[in-house]
């Protein structure tokens, strides 16, 4: 069993195409938990090549910093360029790779033998990050979620969508099902699970509702594909100040009762038992991490 929740913040989590260098070269201060370093969707074909040298680039250049993850998008391993975008991206070290359209744990496995083959250019194994975009992927997210290599399940909603025949919902009525099940498999198995993006970029309002909507299912934060959207979805996926005030009462609460040899009291009115106490500790730590890479 993987740890049960992410040492790690992703309340955002950009993706910035690789194909473009001046992009790449902004995005590391714009103050997203994590970049996304696309060698896939957002890359023409004939820009691939030139893509992987870029990202290569960015890797090396943002080695030293610990202000956010830096994960690698590499294209589908249904193509004939996965293998390559690997071998180029690994000796710039990623925190991790992410692997789209993952509709089952064996379509991890390739890539798995492949890093493992380059582990030594990478500095060890990479986690993945598996995005589940098809309602296959839907069906399989417990057993693509308990893959050994796995740490972050995302999902490409406007992908999942189109796949499912959903016309546009702000509400995302449609979509319900499939975004509980992937929260619950993310779960199960001890990963992150990430929103999908936000394709308005003329409704921030609807992006803030949506982050509102995701955080309230469950997930750790949202991908992005604007700068803008950045300091809402932080915001939004991080406890509130009366939470934290909360939780530490909690956790004074109910360490005091097991000073009496208690396993439950009442605090506000309220039964606290150690299921509480493990809730309020892992927003304290969220909180405290969050404020920790910010001093």
């Amino acid at each position: 069993m993987k740890p049960d929740f992410c040492s790690e913040l992703l309340r955002s989590v950009l993706y910035v195409p690789g194909s473009n260098p001046k992009t790449l070269a902004k995005a590391p201060i714009l103050g997203a938990d994590a970049l996304i370093l696309d060698l896939e969707d957002s890359v023409a074909p004939e820009a691939k090549e030139s893509a992987r040298v870029h990202v290569l680039d960015t890797l090396q250049k943002t080695a030293a910093s610990n202000a956010f993850l830096r994960v690698v998008r590499i294209n589908g391993t249904g193509s004939d360029l996965w293998q390559e975008d690997l071998r180029v991206v690994l000796p710039g070290r990623p925190d991790a790779i992410a692997i789209s359209k993952t509709e089952s744990a064996a379509d991890l496995d390739g890539p798995a033998r492949l890093l493992e083959q380059l582990a030594g250019e990478a500095g060890g194994m990479v986690p993945l990050w598996a995005m589940i975009e098809s309602p296959m992927g839907v069906l399989n997210a417990l057993e693509i979620a308990r893959h050994p290599l796995v740490s972050v399940v995302a999902m490409g909603t406007s992908d999942l969508a189109r796949a499912m025949h959903l016309p546009p919902q702000p509400d995302r009525i449609g979509l319900r099902h499939a975004l509980g099940q992937t929260i619950l498999a993310a779960r199960a198995a001890g990963v992150a699970v990430l929103d999908g993006v936000f394709l308005n970029l003329r409704d921030p309002d609807g992006f803030l509702a949506e982050c509102q909507d995701g955080a309230r299912l469950g997930f750790d934060g949202k991908t992005v594909i604007h700068p803008a959207q950045i300091e809402p979805a932080n915001r939004v996926f991080l406890p509130a100040l009366e939470e934290v005030e909360r939780a530490r009462g909690i956790l004074d609460a109910w360490r005091a009762a097991r000073e009496r040899g208690e396993e439950i009291c009442v605090l506000d009115g309220r039964l606290v038992e150690r299921l509480h106490a493990d809730q309020a500790a892992r927003l304290l730590a969220k909180w405290e991490l969050a404020h920790q890479e910010s001093a």
